[in-house]
């Protein structure tokens, strides 16, 4: 079951960085981000039901990115879920063929390189 929230309540509890937090506070975050000056009529109470509802369904699968807070009505989202979106694939890879000292190279004499010790 996938809300149309999902990715909206992921970012606001990826803020609080692993903290958890009330049910109101995140879908209050939702409604502002979604309701602005030129947009359709959302009621904040729609919002919340749908977060709230989505929130206690996920929270108790296993598999869920989503746990149950220290109090009543607060979530966080799980530790591993938050360090697996911090990963950054945009990042170049170091193939090993640029890992290994090419020992045939000389850094002596180029220019633009300094040599800081002898």
């Amino acid at each position: 079951m996938r809300n149309k929230y999902h990715q909206d309540i992921i970012e606001v509890l990826k803020e609080a960085d692993g903290r958890s937090m009330p049910v109101r506070l995140i879908a209050r975050h939702i409604y502002n981000k979604k309701v602005g000056l030129f947009a359709g009529n959302l009621p904040f109470n729609d919002i919340y039901q749908s977060v709230r509802f989505y929130l206690w369904s996920q929270s108790n699968r296993p598999s869920s990115p989503f746990l149950k807070g220290d109090k009543r009505g607060e979530y966080r989202v799980r530790r591993e879920v938050f360090f697996q979106m911090e990963l950054d694939f945009n990042t170049p890879c170091i193939s090993n063929s640029d890992k290994k000292d090419n020992p045939t190279e000389k850094t002596e004499g180029q220019p633009g390189e300094f040599q800081l010790f002898d």
